[in-house]
């Protein structure tokens, strides 16, 4: 990759719906340039999907973490795994991991006790394989941007913020046609207002309403992408974080340091085993080591323990389930 696609990919970045169009008159070239570049992105796994972030509280959906251990795998029992686990509708993340944890799994469910169905069902099935593993609920989403593909610095926190979700929010009725939108623009950030209407059987100006609706009421917070980070060249480090002695004012400025931070793409408040999840992107080794490093040393007074896992490969990575998968067929 080059300059122009690494700030091809920080616009997508910032919001993967934007047009060609959009795109290229922030590179000064043309939106036939970008388009071409688009494509052989896709093509060579760079940029595997769009996606929007999604306040799922109001959709109506409740989120755990679950990172795992695994034992008593073989090639067999691993396809087994990860084919249920890719497979299963309310299970949105899967990512594998080295390090703390060998696999890393969200559930979107419809409400604790629905999580907790699931959970059963899954140590009923594999529990074998399953040697140890750790449950955090999410109580705050912050989304900061990738500034590093373009080795830009952050020099204001605002230059940062993304999205965020964490609020004390109530679920938002949505009828089925704004639902089917939500699943479809859910499956691809990028899908044009043409195929919505075609596909969920209402006119364009109504899928235009709809997809401005749901940003307005907040269930759609910002527009993503989910990059190949090996052949990106920064691979993601998920950073499990305990934190003691905090006050209202050294989070501030733990949060603000993860703002300004390039490397730092995502910062979750989480409650259960752990007080914070950080995502980082940055090469392994000495590079990785330095940024945790020059975290303790900064924050040696509130940080007790961290445990990186070296994310190898993300399955899947979404806020909610693709609720209508025959949508978003041919």
């Amino acid at each position: 990759m080059d300059l122009t696609d690494r700030k091809i990919l920080y616009e997508l970045d910032q919001n993967s719906r934007q047009s060609y169009s959009s795109i290229a008159k922030a590179l000064k070239t043309s939106p036939q340039v970008v388009k071409y570049r688009v494509e052989n992105l896709y093509k060579s796994g760079v940029l595997q999907y769009s996606w929007p972030m999604i306040e799922y509280r109001k959709a109506g959906y409740f989120f755990g973490l679950y990172f795992f251990k695994l034992q008593n795998m073989n090639e067999a029992s691993e396809k087994e795994l990860f084919d249920y686990l890719n497979n299963h509708h309310f299970i949105s993340i899967v990512m594998r991991g080295e390090g703390y944890a060998d696999l890393i799994i969200a559930i979107c469910a419809k409400g604790i006790f629905h999580l907790r169905d699931i959970i059963t069902e899954l140590n009923n099935r594999f529990s074998k394989h399953f040697r140890e593993y750790d449950t955090t609920i999410p109580i705050g989403f912050t989304q900061f941007h990738r500034s590093y593909l373009i080795e830009a610095e952050k020099k204001h926190p605002k230059e940062a913020y993304t999205a965020f979700t964490g609020a004390d929010v109530h679920e938002t009725e949505l009828d089925e046609k704004e639902r089917r939108v939500l699943s479809m623009v859910n499956y691809n950030a990028r899908v044009p207002l043409v195929q919505i209407a075609r596909k969920v059987g209402i006119s364009e100006i109504s899928a235009k309403n709809i997809v401005k609706k749901l940003e307005r009421s907040g269930i759609i917070q910002s527009y993503t992408i989910l990059p190949d980070h090996v052949l990106l060249g920064k691979p993601r480090h998920r950073v499990l974080i305990k934190l003691a002695n905090l006050t209202s004012e050294k989070e501030k400025m733990l949060f603000t340091y993860c703002q300004l931070h390039p490397n730092i793409v995502h910062h979750l408040r989480v409650i259960g085993n752990w007080d914070l999840v950080l995502d980082i992107e940055v090469e392994r080794g000495e590079p990785f080591r330095k940024i945790i490093q020059e975290m303790k040393f900064k924050f040696s007074d509130i940080i007790q323990r961290v445990e990186p896992t070296y994310i190898y490969k993300i399955d899947q990575f979404r806020d909610i389930p693709v609720e209508y998968p025959e949508l978003n067929s041919e």
